[in-house]
């Protein structure tokens, strides 16, 4: 089974690679890099998934070959509790069936939000405030601000999964 993301960045991949292994077996995850549609700093749930999921669809379109594209994107939504940061998977197959399912997330401090407000991105602002280069690419802002226990990886893992159970009981989601 081929399953195209829509993203190079290891810590989109490597959870990709998991989970579907755990599910079907051997699999090949192949990362390409595709346009996400939107801001490179999404400011709302409903721009956080057209992001995934224009990721999703321009991957399996790119992949031949591939069962199921998936996009990968985060971002910031506001509530009235604050600004909370996560990533939100779409998985998507050829027939156009639809999973989502989103990391858990956290509420930023004042002191990003308002960075990201002055024009930085969230890995901009990171990495100012804690001295890091690239921490998108690495543990992420979850690794930072939980100490490693909770990495950008192991976030996106969840994601992942949750978007895939719409596959793995199509049965339950085809039912109405």
């Amino acid at each position: 089974m081929i399953i195209a993301v829509g993203s190079i960045n290891p810590t989109k991949t490597q959870p990709v690679k998991k989970v579907f292994t755990k599910q079907f077996g051997k699999c090949q995850v192949i990362g390409v890099t595709v346009s996400s549609g939107v801001s490179d700093q999404p400011l709302s749930d409903e721009e956080i998934y057209k992001g995934a999921y224009q990721r999703a669809k321009e991957a399996l379109k790119k992949v031949k070959g591939a069962t199921y594209g998936v996009g990968i994107e985060g971002g910031l939504h506001e509530y009235t509790f604050g600004w909370m940061e996560r990533s939100l998977v779409v998985i998507t197959d050829k027939k156009g069936a639809i999973g989502i399912g989103s990391s858990g997330g956290l509420v930023l401090p004042n002191i990003v939000i308002n960075n990201i407000k002055k024009g930085k991105n969230l890995e901009e602002a990171i990495d100012e405030l804690f001295g890091t280069t690239k921490i998108g690419s690495g543990i992420g802002m979850f690794g930072i601000m939980t100490k490693e226990y909770v990495t950008r990886a192991s976030g996106v893992e969840h994601g992942v999964a949750f978007a895939l159970s719409r596959f793995l009981h199509k049965n339950v989601y085809e039912k109405e």
